[in-house]
């Protein structure tokens, strides 16, 4: 009892201090996270990795970003509000008088993680890395109305009007990238993970994610049978892909804990742990080929112009290494005294 009342004194003492932590259902690994991104920070930044907390990047081909949070500027944009980051990608507001450059049709932010590690280190980082974040598919204001697509054959085309009250979610595209990604520089590898919801529609307008066996859910990489199959579950069509999809409700607040290790069937087995839970669920996914920065970095993004989509993040973490959560005792041990405020860094 003395040793379990000293690790709580000393886990209290330690949020007192101000030590980075990233979520509360599961402890930091035992070497601490790399990096975490806490939400709280939506800066557009002066060029370089200057943005959201001064270590992030808008200048690539994914990013229209105007700089203005959601409800200011062109339609869509980020928010950080309440201790999270609000996305929203409206569709293509090209198509309503808010042209390029800065038209927000499209986000993405990358974190060099070649610069946290030294290019020797960061350059294999997907074959041995584990992620953590807590997020939700966004519902409720601020949230602009939707800019849907009026010509090509991206999703929701044509659709404008008040966002939808159940939220709109968002699928993985564009060569292995997602809401939540990695990509390492050697071998130009990328897999990455998305909150979808069962109503979104794919590229190829045949099929919409429930018809093509998807579910509400996390979604991630497919594992692809065959040469030439797409990653990306927005590119599904049925001719050799397997959906790779973690289902339960992402408009709830979830956090995940997510190792990555090359093996499997396809390039990588993705172990996925949610909500404090320490049996994972188990995929085999194959890693997208495409980027947005010549290094190796994480990516958040709302980023494609064929999509529309708004997600809530309340951090962001990442660590060298496929480390397997643990027990978090402090918190077990705080519940009998009430203590759970104290080590919450931040609930909605």
């Amino acid at each position: 009892m003395r040793r379990v009342m000293f690790y709580v004194f000393v886990s209290v003492l330690c949020v007192s201090c101000g030590t980075a932590r990233a979520g509360v259902a599961y402890p930091d690994p035992g070497g601490g996270w790399k990096y975490v991104y806490t939400g709280d920070a939506a800066a557009a930044g002066s060029g370089g990795y200057t943005a959201m907390d001064g270590t992030w990047s808008h200048d690539n081909g994914s990013d229209e970003w105007d700089g203005t949070a959601i409800g200011l500027g062109k339609p869509g944009g980020a928010t950080a509000s309440g201790g999270y980051l609000r996305l929203q990608d409206t569709g293509d507001p090209r198509d309503y008088g808010n042209g390029d450059p800065g038209s927000s049709r499209k986000i993405m932010f990358g974190h060099s993680v070649t610069a946290d590690l030294g290019e020797d280190s960061a350059k294999r980082i997907v074959d041995a890395v584990t992620l953590s974040f807590r997020a939700r598919v966004a519902t409720g204001s601020p949230l602009d109305d939707m800019q849907g697509d009026t010509g090509g054959d991206g999703e929701n085309k044509g659709i404008a009007g008040p966002w939808p009250a159940g939220g709109n979610g968002y699928l993985g595209h564009d060569g292995g990238k997602g809401n939540f990604s990695i990509r390492q520089s050697d071998g130009d590898q990328i897999v990455s993970f998305s909150l979808a919801l069962e109503t979104e529609t794919m590229k190829n307008p045949a099929y919409t994610f429930a018809n093509a066996g998807g579910q509400t859910g996390l979604v991630m990489n497919n594992l692809n049978t065959g040469a030439g199959f797409d990653t990306d579950p927005w590119e599904y069509d049925g001719t050799g892909e397997t959906l790779n999809v973690l289902p339960l409700d992402v408009t709830a607040w979830h956090e995940y804990w997510i190792t990555i290790a090359a093996g499997g069937s396809g390039t990588h087995v993705v172990d996925v742990y949610v909500d404090g839970s320490l049996v994972p669920s188990t995929f085999n996914v194959s890693a997208g080929g495409d980027n947005d920065f010549d290094v190796s970095y994480l990516g958040m993004d709302v980023g494609a112009t064929g999509q529309m989509g708004a997600i809530d993040v309340d951090f962001f973490a990442y660590a060298s290494g496929a480390i397997a959560p643990v027990p978090e005792p402090a918190t077990i041990a705080l519940l009998g005294f009430g203590g759970l405020a104290l080590l919450r860094r931040k609930r909605s």
